[in-house]
């Protein structure tokens, strides 16, 4: 596999991407299902080498607890939604109906400026608190892409009404988007350029807030 695979997962049919790295390992972003992510990896002769989690909701975690028992892979989330990985309230998980709520304990946390690199890939991180404290977007400049998680969110941004959520910091949010060109710029070098955000789902809208992107993966 070369490139990014991206599926719906679970009730809410959250986005999941693996991300190719070093050797058969694969890094699996924002699981909310593992049964599916199982068979992908498979499919293309992968194992989950490690496990990033955007941000603390229950729909981009629920699948990371069978997937680190399967594979023995490490986790890395966002240290300011530490809380909200250990609490099925604070993670809204009665959102994912039918699915046992199964508290995580990171690996590895990570914050606002950081940049680290799991299985030969390297991810820069930008906070973008409002949706979550934790919230944030991940450069990866090998495949020119930026996961979002719930930063950015269908014709618009995350909700802001949950544990940690700010309407005054995701009032911000037209910042973000003016900031992120120059930060891709900065950060990514590969000629095609990505945003893979959590539940994007008109294109054609999603390129006109970010004209300087040339694909929107949904």
């Amino acid at each position: 596999m070369n490139d990014i695979i991206g599926t719906a997962l679970g009730p809410l049919a959250t986005n999941c991407y693996i991300v190719p790295g070093d050797a058969d390992n694969a890094i699996v972003i924002d699981p909310a299902s593992s049964g599916e992510v199982e068979a992908l990896l498979s499919s293309n002769d992968l194992k989950a080498g490690a496990i990033i989690i955007t941000h603390g909701h229950f729909d981009h975690f629920a699948g990371v607890a069978r997937l680190r028992e399967l594979y023995g892979a490490p986790v890395y989330a966002p240290e300011l939604d530490r809380e909200m990985l250990a609490s099925e309230s604070k993670s809204w998980a009665w959102f994912m109906h039918g699915i046992d709520f199964t508290p995580i304990v990171p690996d590895v946390f990570f914050e606002n400026g950081e940049s680290f690199s799991v299985c030969g890939v390297e991810f820069s991180v930008m906070g973008a608190p409002g949706h979550t404290a934790g919230s944030c977007l991940l450069f990866c400049k090998r495949f020119g892409a930026v996961f979002t998680g719930d930063v950015l969110f269908k014709n618009g941004c995350g909700r802001t009404d949950g544990f940690s959520g700010s309407d005054r910091c995701m009032a911000q949010f037209p910042v973000i988007i003016t900031f992120i060109p120059v930060t891709v710029n900065k950060l990514l070098s590969a000629p095609k350029k990505r945003v893979l955000a959590s539940m994007i789902i008109n294109q054609k809208n999603c390129q006109q807030k970010f004209p300087f992107v040339n694909e929107v993966i949904v």
